[in-house]
């Protein structure tokens, strides 16, 4: 006892500050931080300010224009002839098209791959290649594929005497065509990158579940979707959540393959009417109210698809 309270009693030694290691600690929250403060907090700041502005080419500076922006914004929406309604409706088809055809054919193809079919590998190879390719030389190869004078798609319709359905001002040009290709194009180039991670997560399910499931007497499409489908719920969630954004995001595909400009106006999107406001007008103001209207609007989307997503594919362990 005596031992154990002059060990109690002895001061006890303070630990010395570990400089080095916060210096370290600061150095790397450093960058993430600025990184927030000014491509978030700043630029969201500013955004909604200049929603509320606009350009005085006499004083050469922004001055207050109060709600007069957003009043201009739905005027254009419901004017005669205008792209803001085409831009919205060819937005959600995006949504549609990626959540509801692009990931369904996703699971189904890495499932058919994860079941080892003779030259699975090769397939998640080619699948890839184009997940890896620089977005402006993807659009190239694509265009490449449909031009009019040394496409492969066209030369091999006149070899079938279909080419009277090719466009005469071609794929991209014809405003009939124009945003079925940019759809194509998402399907060609996006299912490579959904293919590969879905097979990872794949592998990862114990070989017993397919075996019980086999003595159950299931077959192929009921292994899929009894089994592989609750256990990759949440990368599958992923996928949806991401094809969710796309409706606010989605504007470097359709720029790059048609243009992007007025002349093409039924492949306009969202996020390409803001592009083109401030590339094409310069029109900062009203970028910034689009953009925020968008930060209104898809703020609760997003966040319900999400709990959707947790409620309809929730997380399991194995």
């Amino acid at each position: 006892m005596e031992i154990a309270a002059n060990i109690n009693s002895q001061p006890k030694k303070k630990k010395r500050f570990d400089w080095r290691r916060a210096l370290f600690i600061i150095l790397m929250m450093f960058i993430p931080a600025v990184h927030f403060l000014f491509f978030w907090v700043y630029v969201n700041i500013d955004t909604l300010r200049l929603s509320f502005q606009n350009f005085d080419y006499i004083k050469g500076e922004y001055v207050w224009y109060g709600f007069n922006n957003y009043k201009l914004l739905l005027e254009e929406f419901n004017k005669t002839g205008s792209v803001l309604p085409v831009a919205v409706k060819n937005s959600f088809m995006i949504f549609l098209w990626n959540n509801f055809i692009i990931v369904p054919i996703s699971i189904i193809a890495s499932f058919v791959l994860f079941k080892k079919m003779p030259g699975s590998n090769i397939f998640k190879v080619i699948f890839f290649l184009p997940s890896i390719i620089s977005a402006v030389v993807l659009t190239l190869v694509y265009q490449f594929m449909f031009d009019s004078t040394f496409g492969i798609i066209n030369k091999l319709l006149e070899i079938m005497k279909l080419d009277k359905i090719i466009p005469w001002n071609g794929w991209f040009g014809d405003p009939k065509t124009a945003f079925k290709m940019i759809l194509i194009y998402g399907l060609w180039s996006g299912i490579g990158y959904n293919v590969v991670l879905l097979s990872g997560a794949m592998a990862r399910i114990p070989d017993e579940l397919f075996e019980a499931g086999k003595m159950d007497g299931i077959g192929f499409f009921g292994e899929l979707w009894h089994i592989v489908v609750p256990l990759i719920g949440t990368n599958i969630s992923t996928l949806l959540l991401m094809g969710t954004q796309v409706i606010f995001s989605y504007f470097l595909q359709p720029m790059l393959l048609t243009g992007g400009n007025a002349a093409n106006v039924k492949t306009y999107t969202i996020a390409l009417y803001i592009v083109n406001n401030i590339r094409n007008d310069g029109n900062y103001t009203m970028g910034a109210t689009v953009g925020v209207i968008c930060a209104i609007v898809g703020t609760p989307i997003v966040v319900s698809v999400r709990k959707l997503l947790d409620k309809t594919l929730p997380a399991y362990e194995y």
